[in-house]
């Protein structure tokens, strides 16, 4: 049998991992919109192209292409659930480190 202070206890408990669910939500809002600004001047990754009727495959992309793609992947794992919420929001993090030493070497 529960008595009050047990169920006010496990009611605190429950709103703060929904407050930290809520953190989160509005921390990778922030950082999805910081990195869809920083990559969305980069030309699309492009490995073959056409040229004169001829074909022409590109030996590399750069980094701010792949970055692109890592990110691309990325929203795709959290739309089709295969990536938890925390480890995408430390992936969101990673991204924007990599973002920043890229633009700070560039």
């Amino acid at each position: 049998m529960k008595n009050r202070q047990r169920k006010r206890a496990q009611n605190i408990i429950r709103c703060v991992k929904n407050v930290a669910i809520l953190h989160l939500i509005r921390s990778e809002k922030l950082k999805v919109n910081k990195i869809r600004k920083d990559i969305e001047s980069t030309p699309e990754p492009r490995f073959v192209t056409y040229e004169q009727g001829r074909l022409k495959v590109l030996e590399g992309i750069s980094k701010n292409q792949l970055l692109k793609i890592e990110f691309e992947q990325l929203m795709s794992s959290i739309n089709s659930s295969q990536i938890s919420f925390q480890e995408y929001n430390n992936q969101l993090d990673l991204l924007l480190k990599q973002i920043r030493i890229i633009s700070f070497n560039g």
